[in-house]
């Protein structure tokens, strides 16, 4: 009798506790891929690392939110390597969302700087975000935002990124929004 009571208590117990698993497992999948330079500078070596920081540091932003879940470093390496083959992905959603399908992701974040200028030794840097949803290919959210330093094109681009995240017209301040 009591060896009854201990597995109907058990089976309780796994019951209650079963749907705690499948939320955090029912996390939809994100990706964030490398940030498209749209901008007047391009090429450099020094370029590219800073627009890669701010990109990791807007996927940091995202994952702690506590709403997605990011892919994994294997599932983003075969998302970039597919993508390489096809450099229209980093701008075009319907495309991209086709790479993410394969991979195994519910949303893809794209990322444009679309402005770097210098104005009296005053750096001001623009980026736009879009999260697509894969499934559709539509634009589930988006922001923009503009950041400026002086001289400092890092520091103008974390500014342009926190506010196309958390300004007022920013992707999560949306998100919390809906």
């Amino acid at each position: 009798m009591l060896f009854r009571k201990f597995f109907v208590l058990w089976g309780l117990l796994a019951f209650l506790l079963l749907p705690l698993n499948l939320a955090e497992a029912a996390l939809p999948r994100v990706a964030v891929v490398p940030f498209d330079n749209q901008s007047a500078r391009k090429g450099t070596s020094d370029m590219e690392g800073i627009i890669e920081q701010i990109r990791s540091n807007v996927e940091v932003d995202i994952v702690q939110t506590g709403k997605f879940d990011p892919l994994t470093r294997t599932q983003l390496k075969q998302l970039l390597d597919e993508i390489k083959l096809d450099q229209t992905a980093l701008i075009d959603p319907a495309t991209a969302a086709k790479y993410g399908k394969m991979v195994g992701a519910q949303y893809l974040v794209l990322g444009t700087v679309t402005g770097l200028s210098n104005k009296g030794g005053e750096m001001i840097a623009h980026l736009s975000l879009r999260m697509i949803e894969v499934e559709t290919a539509r634009i589930y959210l988006a922001g923009r935002g503009s950041g400026s330093s002086k001289g400092d094109v890092e520091t103008a681009l974390e500014k342009a990124a926190d506010e196309a995240l958390n300004g007022k017209r920013g992707m999560l301040t949306m998100m919390r929004n809906k």
